[in-house]
């Protein structure tokens, strides 16, 4: 507190009530004290900044000041300000002082910094920084300091001072920079955090500016391009590719910083460092500033070689897979389920119906096909089946017809494949090979002598009717059964058997005839006179025996 405050008071107020100024007597007059003494206290105005002194002539004529006192000043301000003197103590401080410390301004003022409540900033080094100021020298430097569980950032700045009575002091200011330092600490956090992540990325990174040339370029260069990215920056892309993919991707950048690509994404060749092509696919926008300037391109560019040279592949196979189906001799259609007209023929069905395959694109079944092989092939029925059908009157063909159901990813029919194969010409034989078969038969069945085909299984395979008539069954009991066990007497099974197998195998030639007994469906024997013949395969492996026998007398 000011010790002259109840005597300045009044003067103050005489001041204040006569704004046009007022001389020493007229002062000492108003308030009934001596010359001197008012002298006294006008001086400690004056030094304090309260009032003010004009001289006209001889006369000295003082006024309230109309300057803010120092100590609101400091008031005004939210960095915390404390004026010491040379002995470090607190002459001065401001509100945001006080604030900070906890206390009231009288806990502070007139006690050293060391044992006032801001003793936590009594560190050797500000210490240090006091006395250098004390000499003349400022600083300003930032701070670190913990208060509990809080961080807090200033820059304090240390301010030689010299007081009215030419005294030396010391200013120091600290401006709180916690949330500016908070603030700059995430965002090169926030920095490393995406740095590391565009440095390690699989993808490339690219910024041009608005004339096309690199800017930055991501390391990741180095592995796709074989450059680094300081031997990209200061060049443009097309530097780094054919000319002819060069002009597309110039032609490409105008209509990307006009705002009307057809993509933003674009595919680009590039030349590797050592000579080999890199497939990119670009991913592009133009870059403006926050007046709607055109200012350059970023671009995320992802390596496709691989993709590319996968998709040259699966083309090549499926032109092997077109080429194939589209010449095999086999008729080949594909119908789409939901439209049910039909979307591919292939050579052998383009022959067999005699139209073009453009001609059939997108007809229905009815309109291609006979009745009832197109009632077929428009059940869509979600299985694999065949069927047989007569195509043509007179001499028309026959085929035998596949549909296979084609699925998409949620297991619901989209095509039908087709596959149809002219067996005329096999049905022919095999009605041929029929007819032969039952003339052969007819003629064992007329033959007078018993006749029996026996397997290498030794399972009978054919007996005519005379075979039939001797041993009392019919043809259907006897194919498939083991002639051993079936027609053989017991007693001579097991070394007729091994005489059998030794035929088989081929080791042994039957003799040119022979009397064997049978057993007949009653149990009786018949003694039969057997000539025999062996089969043999192409390779001339044994595969069945011929035997002709007829009965004789006892």
């Amino acid at each position: 507190m000011d010790p002259y405050s109840d005597e300045l008071s009044p003067i103050i107020g005489l001041l204040k009530a006569n704004p046009r100024g007022m001389s020493v007597t007229d002062i000492a007059a108003a308030v009934g004290i001596n010359r001197n003494t008012v002298s006294r206290y006008l001086d400690i105005l004056l030094i304090s900044g309260q009032a003010e002194m004009r001289t006209y002539g001889k006369a000295k004529v003082f006024f309230l000041s109309q300057r803010v006192p120092i100590s609101a000043m400091l008031n005004f301000s939210s960095d915390i300000v404390v004026v010491l003197d040379r002995e470090t103590r607190i002459m001065q401080a401001n509100d945001a002082a006080c604030s900070f410390a906890g206390g009231d301004r009288d806990d502070l003022l007139g006690k050293e910094m060391a044992r006032s409540p801001l003793a936590a900033f009594d560190h050797p080094l500000i210490r240090t920084r006091i006395a250098q100021a004390l000499g003349g020298t400022d600083f300003v430097e930032e701070l670190r300091f913990v208060r509990q569980t809080e961080v807090f950032f200033f820059r304090i700045k240390i301010l030689p001072t010299v007081f009215n009575d030419g005294s030396p002091g010391v200013t120091i200011i600290l401006e709180d920079i916690s949330e500016k330092k908070q603030a700059e600490e995430a965002l090169l956090e926030s920095e490393n955090m995406f740095r590391a992540l565009v440095e390690n990325i699989n993808d490339l990174i690219w910024n041009l500016n608005e004339g096309g040339t690199f800017t930055y370029v991501s390391p990741k260069s180095s592995d796709l391009l074989g450059y680094a990215p300081e031997e990209m920056v200061g060049k443009t892309p097309c530097d780094f590719m054919a000319p002819a993919d060069a002009d597309r991707a110039r032609d490409w950048l105008r209509s990307l910083s006009a705002g009307t690509p057809a993509s933003t994404l674009f595919e680009c060749t590039m030349l590797h460092k050592d000579g080999h092509l890199v497939f990119l696919e670009a991913n592009g926008t133009a870059v403006f500033d926050i007046i709607g300037e055109f200012t350059g391109y970023r671009f995320v560019c992802r390596d496709i070689t691989d993709r590319r040279h996968a998709i040259r592949r699966v083309k090549k196979w499926k032109s092997f897979l077109y080429s194939v189906v589209n010449n095999i001799p086999s008729m080949v259609f594909v119908k789409e389920v939901k439209e049910q007209t039909f979307v591919f023929f292939n050579h052998a069905a383009v022959e067999l119906l005699g139209r073009t395959s453009e001609d059939m694109a997108g007809k229905r079944a009815a309109e291609l096909f006979p009745e009832d092989m197109a009632a077929f092939l428009g059940d869509d029925a979600h299985s694999l089946s065949e069927k047989t059908f007569q195509v043509g009157n007179g001499s028309g063909r026959i085929l035998r017809v596949k549909k296979v159901p084609i699925s998409d990813s949620r297991g619901e029919a989209k095509y039908i494949l087709g596959i149809a194969e002219d067996v005329t010409d096999r049905k022919i034989a095999e009605d041929l090979l029929v007819a032969q078969r039952d003339r052969a038969q007819s003629y064992l069945d007329v033959a007078g002598v018993m006749i029996a085909v026996v397997g290498a299984d030794a399972r009978i395979e054919l007996m005519n009717r005379k075979g039939c008539r001797i041993l009392g069954y019919t043809e259907a009991e006897l194919v498939g059964k083991d002639w051993f066990g079936a027609i053989v007497p017991e007693r001579l099974r097991e070394r007729l058997g091994a005489n059998f197998l030794r035929l088989m195998a081929g080791d042994a030639e039957p003799p040119a005839s022979e009397v064997s007994p049978v057993l007949t469906k009653g149990g009786d024997e018949r003694q039969i006179l057997w000539h025999n013949t062996l089969l043999r395969d192409a390779a001339g492996k044994v595969v069945a025996m011929v035997s002709s026998g007829e009965e004789v007398g006892e």
